[in-house]
């Protein structure tokens, strides 16, 4: 089983505890910055296929990247 824990190493007391965890060794640390990657479940995997598809076929609406931009300037 693996768990995620997010530790504030600004905090003196979160870092000791960091610290310490290192020691034990059934504990093994991966750090990670904030652009941390995201996994999407099944779900929103098939859900995003399935829009993919409808929007190949022709099925969805779609704008291009100036439609967009005309779209939030008026």
């Amino acid at each position: 089983m693996k768990f995620t824990i997010d530790i504030d190493i600004t905090n003196n007391k979160a870092l000791a505890f960091l610290n310490y965890i290192r020691t034990l060794e059934f504990i093994s640390i991966k750090e990670k910055d904030s652009t941390t990657e995201y996994i999407l479940t099944e779900e929103q995997t098939d859900l995003l296929r399935e829009r993919k598809q409808k929007h190949l076929n022709g099925e969805s609406k779609s704008y291009s990247w100036n439609d967009i931009k005309k779209e939030l300037k008026a």
